[in-house]
């Protein structure tokens, strides 16, 4: 139950915690005024340390009250939206389950400060990639955060993706079990499954749910199952506030009426247990849908297990209805057979599509970004495109217990009129946005090309945050001719969110290839969505995909578990050489076509520095412009040679100046080696992507390192063309005091770790001398005067 207090309550309620903590022996029975004040303030003639402990105890107290609550939430993550996830997690108590995994999951737990180590049970509706395609990259981020079990529930396929991952990613680290029946219980809740298939479902699933022990071959890959969510009853709590409000004194006359017992208190009222006790509380039933196709309508039609939650003489007497979430494409759900199949619910059930009809509009903090970007030149920084669709909005919630109801107060809205008020309060921000608009109207622009246009779509690396995506780089080599450099998860929704949906649509009819640097996860999870959306959109050329044997290898298998993909495939290594000269495999067809439908000259490729079967690749374009891309590696000879005198070099810079060590062990590059390899590699211009997650802003780096012309950053969202890389450096300064706030951070981030290396080294000093060790607190008093000397 949430109450909300009165101060006169607040009062009343510290003052009977410290006279049951006296009487508990808690504190000193000391000779103590009882006085108090007005409830706005601590005790009267009460030391700071006291009042401190009595906060603390009344915080634990009001914490114990809300954890036993069991409060029941359950939230849309995904809203099946185009391009992005339909999924939904449920909070009882102090657990967390989650239906289905997406593309993209983590980054929306990012977005809504959702912590994804809560999880710990996951629940499929179907095996396809829409509902599967976020888990991978799900785990592998919960591995390394140190969580080690989860348990899966749904089809036996599902387990067996993380069998083929052998490729790219490790999951030894974790302990992931398929729960062994279709009904799964804990302490708080118990689920239902139901099976669901195209033709004569209703007597399988029965047979299925009897048996209720899950063998390999009972669940067809094209069966989908449903949960019904039954919370189980709530026991009665005792209410302290109550207490309070009826002057039950602390000690024996408490542990009576706590107990179950009246109590006579001095004063002759008779308190009884249920004065004092909130009421049992039930939870309203929730249940989880998917139906992809109409040849699945009859099979939820005929279901019996949904009998006592619809109208009918089988009907179950429940206080509270609940809510139906169906993860369905918006054609079947407002078909008249699916639409019978609701009705047959009681007519306050609330229905939630997760469909594609939905915005796509998920993350209020990427948008906010952009739209402040954008003031700076909103060509190079385009607004995001907006959703003309509402529906349901990623974030919206229901609540279950204590009471029903939707409530969207915490659903993604975007607000262009705050952010950009945001970004016009930083202080010198209008200043700094006029001195580059009078620097730009000066600028005489040599280079009148417009293509290629570059749109990073991720310019993040291992996993994705708020403002940057893992790696995805669209280039446009001419009018309607598109390839992809790189393609990690999401990708497609970030292309949704940069383009709009119709004219993504498009891109996809026309994109004719996808590069892939390396295997790492980051870099090519969103593949099998871009294949599959080409594929619904009945594309009759088949993608071109480049890449290192082992994807081959990892999409044949996908493939065998899941359906066929619909790609041709040509290894990284046939591109190693002079220009396309190479072997391709005898069913592999000739790649000439695709440089002619690109409109490019050649591609060529080289081994780098990172992983097995890592690759650099350089593209000539017709126009006579050349393009390179480092992918992830460490200082390259072979790139340098590979990119010489080339227009644009796209280099990774994971991490920041100083961190050369680290960068090492992990194969990748600083920012100053990133830019020395541009140096060496006489590329006119140099720009930077692929940045740790520790910089979600911008890069942590002095400012002279961006002060030359042919030196750049890249943002998500973010594009460039031969005519708009001569205005990108005159911008920094602008995005620098717009981030300003951030970069002061990033600045004291370092100095403190600079005075922990201090320490450290101070310390290891001594002990190799034999010296006693010193204190930490001495050797900083000596860094600090060190830093003043110099």
């Amino acid at each position: 139950m949430i109450l909300t207090l009165t101060q006169t309550k607040a009062s009343m309620l510290r003052l009977w915690i410290r006279n049951w903590s006296i009487h508990r022996g808690l504190t000193k029975n000391r000779s103590i005024s009882s006085t108090v004040n007005d409830g706005t303030g601590p005790f009267q003639n009460r030391d700071h340390a006291k009042q401190i402990k009595r906060q603390q105890m009344l915080k634990r107290i009001e914490g114990a009250q809300r954890q036993s609550s069991n409060v029941i939430t359950l939230r849309v993550f995904g809203n099946g939206c185009v391009g992005g996830p339909r999924s939904v997690s449920v909070v009882v108590g102090n657990s967390r389950y989650l239906f289905n995994c997406g593309e993209g999951t983590q980054k929306l737990c990012q977005e809504y400060g959702v912590k994804m180590s809560d999880v710990r049970t996951l629940f499929f509706t179907s095996p396809t990639w829409e509902n599967i395609g976020g888990i991978l990259g799900y785990m592998l981020t919960v591995q390394s955060c140190g969580m080690h079990e989860f348990e899966i529930c749904g089809h036996s396929d599902i387990m067996k993706i993380f069998e083929i991952t052998e490729p790219f990613a490790n999951f030894n680290g974790i302990k992931l079990t398929r729960h062994n029946k279709l009904d799964f219980s804990d302490s708080l809740i118990s689920i239902q499954s139901v099976i669901f298939n195209k033709s004569n479902s209703c007597d399988t699933s029965d047979s299925i749910i009897n048996e209720n022990e899950v063998s390999e071959d009972i669940i067809p890959n094209d069966a989908v199952i449903g949960y019904i969510c039954k919370p189980y009853k709530q026991p009665k709590k005792l209410n302290l506030y109550r207490c309070v409000e009826l002057r039950v004194p602390p000690g024996p006359p408490f542990m009576k009426i706590k107990a179950g017992e009246e109590v006579v208190l001095d004063d002759g009222r008779v308190i009884k247990p249920d004065d004092v006790f909130c009421l049992d509380s039930c939870a309203a039933v929730f249940i989880i849908l998917e139906c992809p196709a109409e040849e699945y309508i009859d099979s939820f039609l005929k279901a019996k297990e949904f009998s006592p939650y619809q109208l009918g003489e089988n009907a179950a007497q429940y206080d509270d209805t609940g809510v139906i979430v169906h993860m369905t494409p918006k054609k079947i759900f407002d078909s008249p057979k699916y639409q019978m199949f609701c009705k047959k619910f009681r007519s306050n059930i609330v229905h939630l599509p997760l469909c594609e009809e939905n915005t796509y509009e998920l993350s209020a903090k990427s948008c906010s970004a952009q739209y402040k970007l954008s003031l700076i030149h909103d060509e190079i920084f385009p607004p995001p495109s907006r959703s003309s669709n509402v529906g349901v909005a990623a974030f919206t919630k229901y609540h279950i217990r204590p009471h029903l109801g939707l409530d969207d107060k915490a659903a993604v809205k975007i607000k262009p009129e705050q952010y950009i008020s945001e970004a016009r309060s930083v202080p010198n921000f209008e200043l700094a946005l006029k001195q580059v608009n009078d620097q730009l109207s000066k600028l005489k622009i040599v280079d009148k090309r417009e293509y290629p246009l570059v749109v990073f779509l991720g310019t993040g690396s291992a996993v994705p945050n708020n403002d940057r995506n893992v790696s995805g780089i669209l280039v446009v080599t001419g009018p309607e001719t598109y390839l992809l450099l790189d393609c990690g998860e999401s990708t497609y929704s970030q292309l949704i969110r940069h383009y709009g949906i119709n004219r993504s649509k498009e891109i996809l009819r026309n994109l004719q290839c996808v590069y892939v640097s390396h295997m790492h996860a980051d870099h090519h999870l969103g593949l099998i969505t871009m294949i599959n959306e080409r594929t619904k959109l009945g594309v009759e050329t088949t993608l071109r995909v480049i890449g290192p044997i082992s994807l081959l290898q990892w999409l044949q298998k996908y493939g065998e578990l899941f359906g066929q993909l619909k790609f041709d495939f040509v290894n990284s290594a046939t591109f190693q050489g002079k220009a396309t000269e190479g072997f391709p495999p005898a069913n592999i067809p000739s790649h000439q076509d695709l440089l002619a439908n690109l409109g490019i000259k050649r591609i060529a490729t080289c081994e780098v520095d990172h992983c097995p079967d890592a690759y650099g690749v350089r593209i000539d374009i017709g126009s006579g412009y050349s393009l390179v891309y480092s992918g992830d590696t460490r200082r390259c000879p072979s790139l340098i040679e590979l990119g010489q005198g080339c227009d644009l070099l796209i280099h990774e810079a994971t991490l920041e100046t100083g961190f050369e060590d680290e960068a090492l062990v992990k194969g990748h590059c600083t920012t100053a080696q990133a830019v020395e390899v541009g140096r060496q590699m006489n590329a006119k211009f140099t720009l930077l992507t692929h940045f740790s997650q520790r910089y979600v802003k911008i890069p942590n780096e002095d400012e002279s390192i961006f002060a030359e012309e042919g030196v750049g950053f890249a943002f998500d969202h973010m594009q460039i063309s031969p005519k708009l890389l001569q205005i990108l450096p005159h911008l920094y300064p602008a995005i620098r005091c717009l981030f300003s706030q951030y970069v002061e951070k990033m600045k004291q981030r370092t100095i403190s770790a600079s005075k922990m290396d201090w320490v450290r080294t101070e310390l290891k000093e001594f002990n190799k001398n034999g010296n006693k060790v010193r204190a930490p607190e001495d050797c900083l008093k000596n860094h600090s005067k060190a830093i003043e000397v110099s």
